[in-house]
């Protein structure tokens, strides 16, 4: 049935300070941590996936079918709307990309404009759950077909099915590109799984930390962050699979992180908030 497992996927229910994206120069000492800076309430929103374009830090809203910019305090200062479920949100070529979970399509949209395009693909999706973007490469957790579709510049690829197994999916959430691999948070099989990009398996991480429904995940030059939803913390590894570090410090149903500056952003879809933390050197 479309709609009955057990979470937000299935509905029941900064301006200056966020100029630009970028990854933490964290080192690898026991003394050096995330610390929690401040909570930023937000004003009628559900955070699930977060997205920085220009001088805006964007949210999707999916409960409101929308997805909002927001400034340092929370307030709203955008929107754009008549969306259907947008899930894990991207920002490329002065666009949003967004994975509309409830119509099976991702669309780019200019926030300044507000036109839209639709992007081409000759596979059908099923509940598209994320998108990310490298260069002229892309890749979209497609949710309910247990598999990553991924553009090289050239052509698309298909990898995953459904199963257990090493290489296989139990319905991936997001997905985010770096120089080298392909990482997938491989959801209800509660792990993150690295592939190449030729879509062959390289690593899994996490499979030890009895995770319960692996939401989100970013990855920074040093660092993975996986959002834990159902155990509502955040875990940092290191890239080899090594657990740096737990964020647990009053969250609830944690979704998505993201770098800007020096600062990690975790949305918190329960609390409607959003947590800052800084590193601690």
């Amino acid at each position: 049935m479309r709609y009955s497992l057990r979470f937000l996927l299935y509905p029941i229910s900064l301006l200056g300070l966020f100029a630009s994206l970028g990854s933490c120069a964290e080192k690898r000492t026991g003394s050096q941590k995330w610390v929690l800076d401040k909570t930023i309430t937000l004003d009628g929103v559900n955070p699930i996936g977060l997205a920085v374009l220009g001088d805006s830090l964007w949210l999707s809203d999916g409960d409101h079918n929308r997805v909002v910019a927001v400034n340092e305090r929370g307030a709203l200062i955008d929107s754009i709307g008549a969306l259907e479920r947008p899930m894990h949100i991207a920002a490329h070529q002065n666009q949003l990309w967004i994975p509309q979970y409830g119509a099976d399509s991702v669309i780019g949209v200019n926030p300044s404009t507000m036109a839209r395009e639709i992007l081409v693909l000759k596979d059908a999706l099923d509940a598209p759950a994320a998108v990310s973007f490298f260069g002229a490469e892309k890749a979209i957790a497609d949710f309910y077909n247990h598999r990553i579709l991924y553009f090289n510049g050239d052509s698309w690829l298909s990898f995953g099915k459904e199963g257990k197994d090493l290489g296989e999916f139990y319905y991936p959430t997001d997905v985010q590109i770096t120089q080298k691999f392909i990482w997938v948070a491989d959801a209800y099989n509660n792990r993150v799984q690295v592939f190449d990009k030729q879509g062959q398996f390289v690593q899994v991480i996490g499979a030890s930390q009895k995770m319960n429904a692996a939401t989100g995940l970013f990855v920074s030059e040093e660092q993975l962050f996986v959002t834990d939803f159902e155990n509502h913390r955040v875990l940092i590894f290191y890239h080899d699979g090594q657990l740096a570090q737990v964020l647990d410090q009053g969250l609830e149903k944690p979704i998505d992180a993201l770098i800007i500056r020096d600062s990690l952003y975790v949305a918190d879809y329960k609390k409607s908030q959003l947590q800052r933390y800084y590193f601690d050197r």
